[in-house]
């Protein structure tokens, strides 16, 4: 179940900043912080990012990532990138920079191949460790809205049930794969709500890159306590 984001880190609450500024508010983006890096503690298995480094770039892409906005609903994650790369008041390193703004150009639309982005710089950039960065970001952002209740969710990564070598070969690794479980507790059911945070589109760079299958259920729950 997400909690917001520790702002301690001074390029966390640096971002923060920079976002509201822009933006009015930074709630989704705080939300999206916390639960990107909730699925990348809960999925260090198949990631393998092992760097702390990696899970605080995860978290500014995620506090920063709708503040083109600002600018205009429509084309923000343009428009977003472009303000991260041109507006020097965000305290971040060139690398972290051309990083931030690769995360916020492709949080949603197409994704290019690992390698044939314009933003990064590919023989400096690791683009194959942002591609997943940003399937955990795109994923984050699935779960959460700006016009509907916030789910109060509950995260589980399972194994897949193991399959007998068989002929079947793709078939048997694909029912392999750990699950990753996302149960939605909503106060409100409501059609709108199954259509945005079931879209099979946003979680599909996830299971691609991470080897994974995403499950997510909404359940409704006039009352919900998380016991330790």
């Amino acid at each position: 179940m997400q909690t917001d984001p520790d702002l301690s880190h001074p390029k966390l609450a640096a971002a923060d900043r920079w976002a509201a500024a822009r933006l009015g508010k930074s709630a989704h983006e705080r939300r999206v912080a916390s639960l990107a890096a909730t699925l990348f503690d809960l999925t260090a298995s198949l990631h393998e990012l092992t760097s702390i480094a990696d899970r605080r770039l995860l978290q500014v892409a995620a506090l920063v990532h709708d503040v083109g906005r600002s600018a205009g609903k429509g084309g923000h994650h343009a428009s977003g990138a472009a303000m991260v790369l041109s507006d020097e008041s965000l305290p971040l390193t060139a690398a972290e920079r051309r990083a931030v703004a690769y995360l916020t150009l492709h949080h949603r639309g197409a994704v290019p191949a690992a390698g044939s982005d314009d933003v990064l710089h590919h023989g400096d950039d690791d683009a194959d460790r942002l591609l997943k960065l940003l399937a955990l970001l795109r994923a984050a952002d699935a779960l959460d809205s700006r016009s509907l209740e916030s789910p109060r969710l509950v995260f589980a990564l399972v194994p897949g049930p193991a399959r007998a070598a068989s002929g079947a070969g793709q078939r048997a690794r694909a029912g392999s794969r750990p699950r990753l479980r996302v149960t939605c507790y909503l106060q409100t059911d409501s059609p709108k709500a199954r259509r945005v945070y079931e879209r099979r589109k946003k979680f599909r760079l996830l299971e691609d890159v991470l080897g994974c299958q995403v499950e997510v259920e909404i359940v409704q729950a006039q009352a919900l306590r998380m016991v330790a």
